[in-house]
């Protein structure tokens, strides 16, 4: 197995030891208070949707990495197509949260701006423009995955310890 595919490995491993955490948290916490808020909402969908996401391409690309060892480049454009919708997926929605005014991102802008630029990079990698780089934007851009699970969990950590102040 390639050093990229052991990376890679790592990353899922830590997107699934994070979704799993917050599970139980949220469980065992949250759960008491009742009905979610909008930001806390927020906060929840993107800490789960970059986790899983972070968890599933890692996987996909390992596996391609994998079985195509002969064709490294294809399973790494494709890995970047993947990785790029995600993160245009995930930052695109936070974007239109924020301008409803329910994201509940810390710094949501800035998360939303780097997501945008991640995706650019990542669909540039995938349409082949970044050969000697496409691993590095890859790697990257999971890590930028992870980053978006942990400032969510920091604001829904936040947004709870607000919540506990104003009662």
């Amino acid at each position: 197995m390639s050093a990229y595919a052991v990376v890679l490995l790592a990353f899922a491993q830590v997107a699934a030891t994070l979704t799993g955490f917050i599970g139980v948290v949220f469980v065992l916490g949250e759960r008491q208070r009742g009905q979610l808020t909008a930001y806390e909402s927020s906060a929840l969908f993107h800490l789960l949707y970059s986790a899983l996401a972070a968890l599933f391409v890692s996987l996909i690309t390992t596996v391609l990495l994998v079985s195509s060892a002969t064709n490294e480049h294809t399973a790494w454009q494709i890995g970047n197509g993947l990785s790029g919708l995600v993160h245009l997926t995930g930052a695109g929605r936070l974007m239109v949260e924020m301008r409803q005014q329910k994201g509940g991102i810390q710094k949501g802008l800035a998360a939303s701006s780097i997501g945008i630029a991640t995706a650019g990079v990542s669909f540039v990698a995938a349409g082949g423009y970044l050969i000697r780089q496409e691993a590095l934007v890859f790697m990257l851009a999971t890590i930028w995955a992870l980053g978006v699970t942990v400032i969510a969990f920091v604001s829904l950590l936040l947004s709870a310890r607000e919540a506990e102040g104003s009662e």
